[in-house]
């Protein structure tokens, strides 16, 4: 792949995962929401954060995967009250 389209494609996707993010967190009461929801909320928001260290490009892809992971659990932990 060619890192322009490879740039140009993480751009669109974060566009697009911060979107419906934005979408998410205006729309869905988080104490009425379903488990469904809640999944597909973290699922954009690993997602979003997985694109935005791509375009960074720094970091190798394993990192990058380990760090957006880290926040998820991190944000679930912190939910359930652990």
């Amino acid at each position: 792949m060619k890192p322009r389209f490879f740039i140009r494609l993480n751009l669109i996707l974060a566009l697009a995962f911060l979107i419906i993010f934005v979408i998410i967190l205006y729309s869905v009461d988080p104490f009425k929401a379903s488990r469904f929801l809640i999944v597909i909320f973290y699922l954009v928001l690993f997602f979003l954060i997985l694109s935005v260290l791509n375009l960074i490009g720094k970091i190798p892809f394993w990192v990058r995967i380990l760090i957006s992971l880290s926040v998820i659990i991190l944000l679930f932990i912190k939910k359930r009250g652990f």
